[in-house]
């Protein structure tokens, strides 16, 4: 273990004299130290990860209730305005209706965003590809930066934790994107081998210089904790002027 100490685990087994009853016991000891340290680790990223879906959790609400039921409670207001005011005219009432029309379909475009952030039902219902193309379409639209999205050689069926975590994993890349590369650019990529799935999100922004030891944000230790518990492998890379690159590799036997 980490403070030097082993851990080992006992086997007894009887050893029966000539009259079968049982004369002596004996046994072995096996090391299980590597089995306790990957328990152990297991335990931690599990605890880590359910911090940082957490904190997802809270900020969908929050995105919730500052936006989309901000918007409900004034399309409520305008309508009863609507209804109080009485429109002298069909030409008013027109214009007051087009006007909540525009404001419905905005609250309907956040709820859909606020859906595709929880699960998308592209995926369940077309795939890993279909549903990462039309999130990519949704972020260009919203953000205004755009987002060129490749597929190759990806399998026609992925379980669906690999889906999930891929889909998540692109989430969160773009999220950082739009929050701080100031990026115009963005490429997302999928490609499968025989083996493995590899995704890959780059962007034409700032760039930093990473700081060894440094502590990261939730948002990626959320990601890698995802691969990680996929057994697969997960890196950023970047440079100051150069845009960063994420980068998540999982292994198909992990299905």
């Amino acid at each position: 273990m980490a403070d030097g100490v082993r851990h080992y685990q006992t086997v007894k087994f009887p050893i029966p004299g000539k009259d079968g009853a049982t004369a002596m016991v004996a046994g072995f000891s096996v090391d299980i130290t590597e089995r306790k340290l990957a328990e152990q680790e297991r335990r931690t990223l599990q605890e880590r990860l359910a911090t940082a879906q957490e904190v997802e959790r809270w900020r969908i609400s929050r995105e919730l209730h500052d936006d989309l039921t901000q918007r409900l409670a004034g399309l409520a207001m305008e309508l009863g305005r609507l209804v109080a005011d009485r429109p002298a005219s069909a030409a008013l009432l027109k214009k007051g209706l087009t006007t909540l029309q525009r404001k419905v379909v905005r609250a309907a475009e956040t709820a859909r965003h606020v859906a595709h952030q929880l699960h998308p039902s592209e995926l369940d219902d077309l795939g890993l590809v279909a549903a990462l193309r039309s999130y990519c379409e949704d972020f260009a639209r919203r953000e205004g930066i755009a987002v060129k999205f490749a597929s190759r050689k990806v399998p026609k069926e992925l379980k669906r934790e690999i889906a999930s975590c891929l889909y998540k994993v692109t989430q969160e890349s773009l999220s950082n994107i739009a929050r701080h590369a100031g990026a115009k650019a963005a490429f997302v990529t999928l490609a499968g081998t025989a083996e493995r799935i590899r995704l890959t999100v780059k962007d034409t922004g700032i760039g930093f210089r990473p700081q060894p030891g440094a502590t990261v944000g939730l948002g990626i230790l959320s990601m890698k904790e995802r691969v990680s518990l996929l057994h697969g492998s997960f890196s950023i890379s970047s440079h100051p002027g150069q845009g960063t690159e994420v980068a998540a590799e999982i292994p198909l036997e992990a299905q």
